[in-house]
């Protein structure tokens, strides 16, 4: 593992990876040098490329982790997540490695969506005041399809060299951004329109008034059900989707983290000795039956919480609650909810980006308003942080690349940039009444996105040749032919 190896300089102190054992001045890249490794604390003969420490003071450094302060916090507005500046500030411009980018990346977006959450459970729906803002109904649905969908897009891209993954990615966002701009237009109509009417509160159903049988007993029942309903509907913290969504989540991660893959090694079965992941490597037959387990486990669930919420929804009809929100009924329209969920995780462990963007846009096209949307396509991305978060934890306990301190730090950016920018975003929005404002500024930040994507892989291909982004070199299939060349 290319954790066991490190660099003596004191400057220079951030291993670049295995991939730059034996190299030249011309693959390190800036801020990088050339220097002797150690392996588990002994000199080796050999030299790889060394970075300066990921807070070694340089004026590039400092100003790009200054720009990532208002970006975060903006990214937090339209549910856009890390990637927004990952690739194209951390590996294109400060050249940090890939996996100590992902790890910073962790940090920074765990905590600006602890505190983003936070901030959206307080705040009220612009329609109706009384509700909050976040539609956890709706977030429940996507919460059963992102954990799993997740962990198989990761799979499916570690088979894949860079090169063409850097293309579906490209592929994505050229088609997101015509649809971004559409809705845009389209909401700043909507909000055009609610401007000219007079503001006339609607007034609260009365069940007195609806067709309900004489018996006065079944009408005190209907009553009853009906209260019951909106109060739950104006709940800040509705308990139960909130448990079902995140004990979905917490069932996934009990069994993924038996698995050990190509970006993760199993806490379950971390080896002590020196042959490294000889008996639960990812190519192992074991992590193919975890994964069908974890299928086995999510359809179960999944049909436990359908049916349960079905049944529910089934009620709400009786007394005409809310009639225009409906998730469960009929079953086509879950499957296309349930769908979407599953397009969110598999997007943000496939492309490794673009998992609130999807979020956020998929919300839209089943109803929730702008603003809506976007806080619960935050709750949700909230659950791909976490998800990643954890692997982060597994990772670091098992590597100790990122102390303590350097984590800290990087929580307190990702705190600072949702506290400011995103607290000062929702005020704006609010007084101007600009809640398409926020499909421009995803359009903004997509475009940087695909500027850093095109930017990096120049960087790559120039560094290590075209041949490293056409070859995957962590493939069980590239494992196996090298193991076979060595015998």
């Amino acid at each position: 593992m290319s954790s066991f190896f490190s660099c003596e300089d004191d400057q220079y102190s951030l291993f670049q990876g295995v991939g730059t054992i034996n190299c030249n001045s011309s693959t390190c890249g800036q801020f990088s040098v050339c220097s002797n490794l150690s392996f588990k604390g002994q000199p080796i003969n050999q030299i790889g490329c060394c970075r300066e420490g990921v807070l070694y003071s340089n004026a590039v450094s400092i100003i790009m982790y200054i720009l990532i302060i208002p970006i975060i916090g903006i990214c937090s507005l339209g549910a856009l997540g890390g990637g927004v500046f990952k690739r194209p500030f951390l590996e294109a411009i400060l050249n940090i490695n890939s996996s100590t980018s992902g790890d910073i990346t962790a940090c920074l977006m765990f905590s600006a969506q602890i505190v983003n959450q936070i901030i959206i459970f307080f705040q009220s729906h612009p329609d109706q005041p009384e509700r909050p803002l976040v539609n956890f109904e709706i977030g429940l649905v996507y919460a059963l399809g992102i954990p799993i969908s997740m962990q198989v897009g990761m799979d499916l891209a570690n088979y894949l060299p860079l090169l063409p993954l850097m293309t579906l990615q490209m592929i994505f966002f050229v088609v997101i951004c015509p649809v971004l701009l559409y809705f845009a237009k389209s909401e700043q109509v909507i909000e055009t329109n609610k401007q000219k009417k007079s503001e006339i509160q609607p007034s609260p159903i009365n069940t007195n008034d609806q067709n309900v049988e004489s018996n006065i007993n079944e009408e005190q029942r209907i009553s009853n059900l009906f209260k019951q309903f909106q109060e739950e509907s104006n709940s800040r913290f509705p308990l139960l989707p909130i448990l079902l969504a995140f004990g979905n989540f917490a069932v996934n991660e009990l069994i993924i983290l038996l698995r050990t893959t190509s970006y993760q090694i199993s806490p379950y079965f971390y080896p002590n000795d020196q042959d490294f992941g000889d008996q639960f490597s990812a190519c192992e037959p074991w992590n193919f039956y975890m994964l069908i387990l974890l299928f086995g486990v999510n359809i179960i669930f999944t049909f436990f919480v359908f049916f349960y919420m079905r049944k529910k929804e089934l009620l709400k009809n009786t007394v005409n609650f809310n009639m225009n929100e409906r998730y469960y009924t009929p079953i086509s329209r879950f499957f296309k909810i349930y769908g979407a969920g599953w397009a969110t995780g598999f997007i943000a462990g496939f492309l490794g980006m673009a998992a609130g963007l999807t979020l956020f846009v998929t919300m839209i096209e089943f109803g929730l308003v702008a603003a809506a949307a976007a806080a619960t396509a935050n709750y949700g991305y909230f659950i791909v942080c976490l998800q990643v978060f954890i692997s982060f934890l597994v990772k670091e306990n098992q590597d100790l690349s990122l102390t303590v301190g350097y984590q800290f730090f990087f929580y307190g950016i990702g705190a600072i940039g949702v506290l400011i920018f995103t607290n000062l975003g929702i005020y704006m929005i609010k007084k101007y009444n600009i809640e398409h404002i926020v499909f421009y500024v995803d359009f903004a930040l997509v475009l940087l996105n695909m500027i850093g994507n095109i930017a990096w892989g120049i960087q790559q291909s120039e560094r290590f040749s075209y041949h490293s982004l056409v070859y995957n070199p962590q493939s069980c299939t590239a494992q196996i032919l090298s193991k076979s060349s060595v015998q």
